[in-house]
C-alpha cells in the first residue's frame, strides 16, 4: 500500500489514516474516487445508452407506447426477477402501457422461457414478449416467440453464451460489444437502465405532456432489493443504486414494502443490505421456492396496504414453512458431507439425494458454503433426472467451472457466485469428479482461499465516532465487503452458546486489559469447545443498542490460538 496515497487521501478529505487506509484496500485511490465512493449518488449513474442494444429496446419500446400493443414481461421466480418484473410493470402501468405478466412456477416449469408459456402469450394477444432475468440463453423459446408473431427484448445479467436469440433487442452488460462500465449489474439494474433511457426519450418527444411523469427515485427500493438479494458487487453503480435504494426502502412509502417490514419486524431504525439479505428477501423468495412468485410481484405492485399485509403474512407463512424444509435438507446433507469428502476429496461438495425440494437447495448449499468452505453443489433428484443449484467460494468462477463440465449437464446456466443446472442420474458421479477437477484447478491459479484483516486494531483503540465514520463504507456486500480487524492475545471469558434454533451462536467477553468487550460469533456456537483462556480474534466492531443503552461490540469472524513468532 502507497503511504502517500494514505496520507493524501486522509489530509484532502479529513479522514483517519485508518479510514484512509481501508479506502485504498477498496482500490478507491485517488481523492475523487473518494469522495464518490463516500458520498454516492445519482449523478453517478452511467448514460444508459452506452449499454449494447439499448438503442433497440427503447426505440421498440416508445413504437409499443404509442401504439397501445400489449406486452408480457416474463421474469425469474427469485428476488431478483420479482423485482425487476414489478419495476417493469409499475412503470407501464403509468405510462398508459396495456402490460401482463408472466413468472414461471419453479417447481413445474424450471427456469427460463419454455415453449408452453410462449405459445400461450402469443394465443393471448400479445406484441412484445420482454424478458427479464432471463432469455439470454432460451434460443428456441424465443425462435417460437418470432415465429408466432411477437418481437421479443431480453434483458439479462447472466453469462452470454455464443449463439445469441434472435430478439430485436438484447440487453446484457456481458455482451463482448457492450460497453456499459458496471458489468455486473442485477437484472433489476438492467432494467432500471432501460426505464432512465426511456424516460428520457419519452420526455424528449412530449409523451408526458398526456400523463405523469414516472418519479424514477421512487422506484428504488425495489431496485436494492433485487440487487442486494442478488449478491452482485456492491461497487460501481451498484453501490449507488443500493446506497439510494436502502434510503426508500427506510422511508417504506411503498404499501408492499411497510407490509413487508412490518412482518419481518422492521418497522423501526434504518433497512441495511443485512435486512435485505436475511429477513426481506428470503419472504419475497419464499413464495417462488414453494409454489409461484406471483405473490411477490403483487405485493411489490398493490397500492393497497391492506393488501400487501395479506400478502406479506401468507409469504412470511411461506418463509417459516421454507425454514422448516431447509433444515431438514441441511442436516442430510451435512450428515453425508464426510463420506462425500472422503471418497472425492474436500475441493468440491457435491451430493444429490431423492426427495429433496428444488426450491430449497441453492440456500442449503449457501449454508454449506459458510461451513465448509468450498463450492457446494446440491442436487434434487426426480426419478433419471436432477435439479440442482450451486454456489461457491470467493476465488473460484462457478459458471467458468459448470462450463468445463458442459458435456455431461442437459442445462446449466448462472453467473460466479450462484448458478442452477439439470443432469441425468447417470452422469453424476463423472460430473463429481469433473466438478471437483474444475474447481481444484481454479483454486491452483488462485493461490486457495485467505481470510485476511483491513487492520491490526486492539478493541481499545475504538470510540463511537470511529464506528460511525466505518458506517462510511457502507452498503456492504459482495465486492465491499465489512472492514475486519485482527486483535491479538485477549483474554477469554463468560464463553456460552445461545439462539434457539440451529445453527447457534457464540458468546463471550473478551478483555483488552482490564476493560470488557461483548463478542459474538453469530453461526459459531459449535466452535466454543475452541475457545482457549487467550485468542487472536478476527471482528468487526458495531454498535449495539439495548434497552436504550448503546455500546460497542466486536461481532467475530475467526478465532485462533495466539500466534507468536
Amino acid at each position: 500500500m502507497d503511504a502517500h496515497q494514505a496520507e493524501s487521501l486522509s489530509r484532502e478529505l479529513g479522514l483517519s489514516p485508518l479510514m484512509a487506509r481501508l479506502l485504498l484496500l477498496r482500490d478507491v485511490q485517488t481523492v475523487e474516487q473518494a469522495r464518490d465512493f463516500l458520498q454516492p449518488g445519482l449523478r453517478q449513474l452511467h448514460d444508459p445508452f452506452s449499454m449494447h442494444g439499448m438503442e433497440a429496446a427503447v426505440e421498440r419500446l416508445v413504437e409499443a407506447l404509442k401504439k397501445g400493443e400489449r406486452i408480457c414481461v416474463y421474469g425469474d421466480y427469485d428476488v431478483d426477477g420479482v423485482t425487476a418484473t414489478a419495476l417493469l410493470i409499475l412503470f407501464f402501468n403509468r405510462s398508459g402501457l396495456d402490460v401482463q405478466y408472466r413468472i414461471p412456477s419453479r417447481l413445474e416449469e424450471g427456469y427460463g422461457l419454455n415453449m408452453p408459456a410462449v405459445e400461450e402469450i402469443a394465443s393471448n394477444g400479445t406484441h412484445l414478449l420482454v424478458t427479464v432475468d432471463c432469455g439470454i440463453s432460451d434460443l428456441e423459446p424465443i425462435q417460437r416467440a418470432v415465429e408466432l408473431g411477437m418481437d421479443v427484448i431480453v434483458m439479462d445479467h447472466h453469462q452470454v453464451p455464443a449463439e445469441l436469440p434472435s430478439a430485436c433487442a438484447v440487453l446484457d452488460p456481458h455482451q463482448s460489444v457492450c460497453s456499459f462500465p458496471t458489468k455486473d449489474l442485477a437484472a433489476v439494474g438492467v432494467a432500471f437502465n432501460l426505464l432512465i433511457a426511456l424516460r428520457s426519450r419519452l420526455r424528449a418527444s412530449g409523451f408526458y405532456r398526456e400523463c405523469d411523469e414516472p418519479n424514477l427515485r421512487e422506484y428504488l427500493d425495489i431496485v436494492a432489493l433485487g440487487t442486494v438479494a442478488d449478491i452482485v458487487p456492491l461497487v460501481g453503480e451498484n453501490r449507488v443504486l443500493a446506497h439510494c435504494g436502502l434510503a426508500e426502502l427506510t422511508a417504506g412509502r411503498r404499501p408492499g414494502v411497510a407490509a413487508l417490514k412490518e412482518v419481518a419486524g422492521l418497522m423501526g431504525g434504518q433497512v441495511t443490505t443485512g435486512h435485505i439479505a436475511f429477513r426481506l428477501a428470503p419472504r419475497i423468495n419464499a413464495g417462488g421456492r414453494l409454489g409461484r412468485a406471483d405473490k411477490g410481484v403483487e405485493l411489490i405492485t398493490t397500492r393497497s396496504f391492506s393488501r400487501a399485509l395479506i400478502l406479506a403474512r401468507e409469504l412470511d407463512e411461506a418463509n417459516t414453512r421454507r425454514q422448516s424444509i431447509e433444515r431438514q435438507i441441511f442436516d442430510q446433507a451435512r450428515e453425508n458431507a464426510p463420506e462425500a469428502f472422503d471418497r472425492h476429496g474436500k475441493e468440491a461438495l457435491v451430493l444429490a439425494c431423492e426427495g429433496w425440494h428444488v426450491g430449497v437447495v441453492g440456500i442449503v448449499a449457501s449454508r454449506l458454503v459458510e461451513l465448509f468452505d468450498c463450492p457446494v453443489v446440491l442436487i434434487a433428484l426426480d426419478g433419471e433426472r436432477g435439479r440442482g443449484s450451486a454456489r461457491t467460494t470467493k476465488g473460484v468462477h462457478l459458471f467458468d467451472a459448470l462450463r468445463q463440465c458442459g458435456d455431461m449437464l442437459e442445462a446449466f446456466g448462472g453467473h460466479e457466485m450462484a448458478a442452477g443446472l439439470t443432469i441425468r442420474r447417470s452422469e453424476l458421479e463423472a460430473f463429481r469428479k469433473a466438478f471437483r477437477e474444475a474447481v481444484l484447478q481454479q483454486a491452483t491459479e488462485s493461490g486457495g482461499q485467505v481470510l485476511y484483516a483491513d487492520a491490526e486494531v486492539q478493541p481499545n483503540a475504538w470510540h463511537t465516532e470511529d464506528i460511525e465514520a466505518l458506517g462510511k463504507l457502507e452498503p456492504h456486500g459482495a465486492g465491499n465487503p465489512e472492514p475486519v480487524f485482527l486483535a491479538r492475545d485477549l483474554q477469554i471469558k463468560n464463553v456460552r452458546i445461545v439462539g434457539r434454533d440451529p445453527p447457534y451462536h457464540l458468546k463471550a467477553v473478551a478483555l483488552d486489559g482490564s476493560r470488557p468487550w461483548d463478542l459474538i460469533g453469530f453461526r459459531m456456537g459449535d466452535r466454543a469447545g475452541q475457545v482457549l483462556e487467550r485468542m487472536d480474534l478476527l471482528y468487526t466492531p458495531e454498535m449495539n443498542s439495548w434497552e436504550g443503552y448503546h455500546t460497542i461490540q466486536l461481532r467475530l469472524k475467526d478465532l485462533r490460538p495466539p500466534w507468536r513468532s
